[in-house]
């Protein structure tokens, strides 16, 4: 008989990844505002949206305006369907097991779904068949990158393939820009050119193609020429846009965890493995419970620092030593009065600063995972609904487009769903209200920046690499 083991109640993890779900509403707005009239904004909510929770991340990106959704592969954009999320969902990943398992209810909940082969083509078109209904389908164009999609030359066919099957319905074409953060590169010019030759070569064989994307949060930026239909960001709504902008993005994802020892050392002393740090003079050292395996990158050691949260106020401290897979040291200083306990923010923003008597039981905890079992008397914790809908999610199926009308390329923002579903997003001008303010002589708080500048990456490396281990929460 085997016995289930309960997996880590989040409760007793000090470790925590608090999600302002407002910044990412306040970032989708201030986006959309820039964009070009009647061009549509698509959240890209992938990776789990980038580590911040995919559901609460697309509910957040469409009470901002966003009118499409976009996710890589076909098992989330189900999930956002049954979630009750009513804007047109956007797939483009997918191989050919997982495609005859999911495709056939991914095109019965109309999704709309990418192609970039006569063989994607095929997946779909029978898919369609099963589900009995008309997929649309994105021709995606390799104008350059090299993954997914297209070559030019192969075009003609997908196009005439799409033409002559009653179960697809060209809505779209798109390409992927390799080089938009590089607003000097010539190669974003060349791949427009590309682009915009491979599209008419597309519509003289299959028809008019209703709608065309190309710019990701880089283009949607810097090139207001290339908004087209509808733009796709992705890291610039969680906070980090890749170019230098003028408009007010903000971090929407905290790391946080406790010290959980703090001592005396003298100089001399070398702190971790393969002693590549030695303290010059003697100081007071923290522990904090959190290390690579929580996605922490390792490469960033010895190259950050992180706010502690003391009675006295806040301080940065500098990490020391390499980062272990569960815990990391930070050089706190001879004269400081942290103690075991207190708050540290590995990286975030100002507005997710909570005052240090802040009541924890207020915030809601959204673990990643659950307890297979409980033990008797224990209180049953929410599961996030991204990994297993309810039924009453199931029953709320976004409505379907008919097959006789193009989707158009801007819609208002519908219903996400009842208070009982997710907390209703705030206005925009309580969000301004809630803009921080911080003293003059502040140290700030660490970002995601500072950590992959470190670890020489990018930022979206280290959002997307914060471990299921940690537990997330909405603030």
């Amino acid at each position: 008989m085997s016995i289930p083991i309960p997996a880590e109640d989040p409760r007793h993890v000090p470790n925590r990844a608090v999600v302002d779900t407002s910044a990412i509403t306040h970032n989708t707005r201030v986006i959309v505002d820039s964009l070009r009239e009647h061009t549509a904004l698509m959240a890209v909510v992938k990776a789990d949206g980038y580590g911040h929770g995919m559901l609460s991340a697309a509910r957040a990106a469409v009470a901002g305006g966003a009118t499409w959704l976009g996710v890589a592969h076909p098992a989330s954009a189900l999930a956002l369907s049954r979630a009750g999320i009513e804007v047109p969902i956007f797939s483009w990943l997918y191989e050919p097991r997982t495609a005859a398992e999911i495709l056939p209810a991914v095109v019965a909940e109309g999704v709309e779904i990418s192609v970039g082969s006569l063989a994607m083509l095929k997946m779909v078109a029978d898919a369609a068949r099963q589900a009995d209904r008309r997929a649309r389908v994105h021709v995606k164009i390799d104008t350059g990158m090299g993954r997914n999609g297209a070559l030019p030359a192969k075009l003609a066919a997908i196009g005439s393939a799409a033409r002559e099957d009653e179960f697809i319905r060209l809505s779209g074409a798109w390409t992927h820009l390799s080089a938009a953060d590089d607003p000097e590169d010539p190669m974003t010019d060349q791949q427009v050119e590309i682009f915009d030759s491979a599209c008419e070569a597309l519509e003289e064989e299959a028809g008019p193609i209703p709608l065309q994307h190309l710019a990701n949060t880089a283009a949607t930026l810097t090139r207001r020429d290339l908004h087209r239909d509808i733009v796709r960001p992705g890291i610039g709504l969680y906070g980090y846009p890749p170019v230098a902008t003028d408009l007010d993005l903000r971090p929407a994802l905290t790391l946080t965890s406790r010290l959980a020892l703090v001592k005396d050392v003298p100089a001399g002393q070398t702190v971790g493995y393969g002693h590549r740090f030695t303290t010059p003079a003697p100081t007071r050292l923290g522990l904090v419970p959190i290390g690579y395996a929580d996605g922490l990158p390792r490469a960033a050691s010895g190259g950050v620092s992180v706010l502690v949260r003391s009675d006295d106020g806040d301080h940065r401290a500098q990490q020391v030593g390499r980062i272990s897979m569960d815990q990391i040291v930070v050089d706190l200083g001879s004269e400081s009065r942290a103690r075991a306990g207190d708050e540290v923010v590995l990286f975030g923003a100002a507005q997710a600063l909570a005052p240090l008597d802040d009541d924890a039981s207020e915030v809601a905890v959204t673990p990643q995972f659950v307890a297979s079992a409980q033990t008797e008397g224990e209180p049953e914790l929410e599961q996030e609904p991204a990994q297993q809908p309810d039924a009453a999610a199931d029953a709320d199926s976004p409505m379907e487009p008919r097959d006789d009308e193009e989707p158009a390329p801007e819609l208002e923002p519908e219903s996400t769903g009842t208070s009982d579903e997710a907390p209703s997003a705030p206005a925009l001008a309580d969000l301004d209200a809630a803009e921080p303010t911080l003293p003059d002589d502040h140290p700030g708080v660490p970002t995601a920046d500072d950590w992959a500048t470190a670890a020489g990456t990018i930022p979206y490396e280290i959002l997307t690499s914060v471990s299921n281990r940690v537990p997330r929460e909405q603030r």
